[in-house]
């Protein structure tokens, strides 16, 4: 618990933009705050607010979620025949990145901001005053200073009519963009004409078979194997038909998500954004998990096995059930020629998208049809034994393995409640396991009832109570650290910020400076003249990860980026992110599928340089940003 805590801790720490500070010289204002008041007409006015940020510097927005300091603007004092002001709107979108690892979205301000109000008056327009406050905070990229508040006073200027009298046209309205701008409207990706249905579908095929060899399914995969021994005392025909209910189960998953793909827009692996899903896969996977170590035996004809050693032969709803359990266990991963294959697929007419998927299907499906056409190619397995039951224990150890990793991307508030209903299930199941399978019929439903209420009960309590709670603590606890933070202001004009050591560690070691996208800070950073490295990645995207630890996390692409000038966005799908998937299917990545790459070259950046796939060197991130001036789009 100590471990917990102190974890807890450090991940609040660094959740914190920055100590807040003093500045040393009052020379530059970190915020010049100036109000103006124009007529409209002779019943109401404009109020409008400006904020001039220092250059470096930046604001948060009104809209700022806790435990952030949102701007706010207050009226204080108003001469007679002011009436009701309205709500004040900004004249522009802030920029927003998302802070890694709080996982709070930041709504910032840079440069010039103004905010836009109607008042309404009665009488002499030429008197009336406004005076109020702004409240806003200044940070810098590793540090925020104390928090102001800036007063501004405005007086009618009655000669200043606006053209347009209603005041809902005060309302902020989007500008066409600058042609000289860099606008994410403004990439150019070329479809490659050469492909066609007739060699997607073969790279489909091929995808789906190389999934096989992905860690995410490797616990169906072994328990596949136990089935191949159980099946070798089985008549050919059984075993051709034992293969082809777990191929109808794999691909009826592939179904579900081609429709998905069809009518809902969704990537590969999308689900695993949902906090929903990813409960109920962990809750199933460590229900079977429990059923391999031999706490209970799940209800479905083969599929585990007795677990006394005395194998039995796998039954059809068995096999159907591992056809879909490793579907959905292998759809965090993204093997070879997938990502390609899916992008073509969602951008061709439904009947060619259904197709594809049903391809990647047979593909990861392949090597079952061919064992259940040639039941002879398994000969070199063992022959049924008491190694089996060893053998289903260490795979029921992965599934548990399988079940810390998919509560490891799951929102915070939503892991100890995770976790109680994992403890509600294992006594629900052990509870039904203790009426024995050949007791009567009344008796196993009497006990299946009470084990299913048990687990419903215990969802109820997680998710409809303890959940609420732990985000109200969590935030209280980010809270407290800033609050804390804020009081000792003006302790010392010199405390070294948190992020300061830690970015000057991680500069030392190599490491690579991330930022957080969005398409704001990408338009912003490209009209700076610099080139940008967008790494598209998920935390439930297993490809990603190893791609990460083997070829971008790494000292070379580190010393290619600060070579080139670049800066390195992370664009994260670990939640739903439509800003993301906006800039992949811009990309011409239709299927929003990951891993994804791109280099916006400084010289060019309507056409960047793409990568997508498996890697296990960093010499083609290093190239690209080498390039990074390149002219023409160009996958590698």
């Amino acid at each position: 618990m100590f471990r917990i805590l102190f974890s807890l801790t450090l991940a609040i720490a660094s959740l914190i933009p920055a100590t807040a500070q003093v500045r040393l010289s009052d020379d530059d204002a970190d915020v010049t705050v100036t109000a103006s008041l124009n007529q409209i007409d002779t019943e109401h006015a404009e109020l409008v607010i400006s904020a001039q940020v220092a250059d470096g510097l930046h604001i948060y927005a009104q809209s700022q979620p806790k435990p952030f300091l949102a701007s706010r603007i207050e009226i204080s004092d108003a001469s007679a025949g002011v009436g009701e002001v309205s709500e004040f709107v900004p004249d522009r979108s802030p920029i927003r990145v998302r802070h890694e690892s709080l996982g709070v979205e930041l709504h910032e301000y840079e440069g010039r901001i103004q905010w836009r109000s109607t008042v309404a008056i009665d009488g002499d327009a030429s008197a009336v005053v406004v005076k109020g406050t702004l409240f806003a905070q200044a940070c810098e990229a590793d540090r925020c200073f104390a928090p102001q508040t800036y007063a501004f006073s405005a007086k009618m200027q009655p000669e200043t009519v606006l053209a347009s009298a209603a005041p809902t046209a005060l309302a902020s309205a989007e500008t066409a963009p600058d042609e000289d701008q860099f606008s994410i409207s403004q990439i150019q990706v070329q479809s490659d004409p050469n492909q066609s249905a007739w060699s997607v579908i073969p790279l489909a095929l091929v995808a789906g078979f190389l999934l096989n060899f992905m860690p995410c399914v490797l616990p169906v995969v072994g328990l596949k194997l136990i089935s191949f021994v159980e099946q070798a005392k089985s008549d050919r025909k059984r075993i051709l038909l034992m293969n082809l209910a777990y191929t109808a189960g794999l691909l009826s998953v592939m179904m579900v998500l081609a429709s998905l793909a069809v009518f809902a827009g969704f990537g590969w692996g999308q689900q695993f954004s949902s906090a929903a899903f990813t409960v109920t896969l962990s809750a199933v996977v460590f229900a079977f998990g429990l059923s391999f170590l031999g706490v209970w035996e799940i209800p479905l004809p083969g599929f585990v096995g007795n677990v006394d050693g005395q194998a039995k032969q796998e039954g059809y709803v068995g096999a159907f059930s591992k056809g879909i359990l490793s579907t959905l266990l292998a759809t965090p991963c993204s093997g070879p020629f997938l990502g390609a294959a899916l992008a073509w697929a969602v951008t061709q007419p439904s009947y060619l998208t259904f197709s594809v998927f049903a391809a990647v299907g047979l593909g990861m499906a392949s090597p079952y049809i061919v064992v259940g056409v040639f039941p002879s190619t398994v000969g070199f397995l063992p022959k049924p034994g008491n190694w089996m039951v060893t053998f289903k224990q260490v795979m029921g150890f992965i599934m548990l393995t399988t079940v810390v990793y998919l509560i490891s991307f799951m929102p915070v508030a939503s892991v100890v409640p995770t976790v109680l209903l994992l403890l509600g299930i294992a006594m629900a199941v052990w509870f039904a396991a203790r009426t024995p399978i050949y007791a009567p019929a009344t008796q196993q439903v009497k006990a299946w009832s009470i084990a299913t209420s048990m687990i419903v009960l215990t969802a109820i309590v997680s998710f409809g109570w303890l959940q609420s709670v732990m985000q109200t603590r969590f935030e209280r606890a980010a809270a407290r650290l800033l609050e804390q933070t804020h009081a000792n202001v003006g302790l010392t004009s010199t405390a070294t910020p948190i992020d300061g050591f830690a970015s000057d560690r991680l500069a030392a070691e190599g490491s690579i400076a991330w930022k957080t996208y969005s398409p704001e800070l990408l338009e912003s950073i490209v009209q700076s003249g610099k080139p940008v490295f967008v790494d598209f990645t998920a935390d439930w995207c297993l490809t990603c990860q190893a791609n990460e630890a083997s070829a971008i996390e790494t000292a070379e692409v580190a010393a290619a980026i600060r070579d080139s000038g670049a800066v390195a966005l992370r664009a994260d799908k670990t939640e739903p992110n439509p800003a993301v998937d906006q800039l992949l299917r811009q990309l011409g990545n239709s299927a929003a599928s990951i891993p994804f790459y791109a280099v916006f070259p400084a010289g060019n950046p309507q056409q960047p340089i793409l990568l997508d796939g498996v890697f296990a060197s960093p010499a083609p991130f290093v190239e690209a940003l080498q390039s990074s001036r390149a002219t023409i789009t160009r996958r590698l």
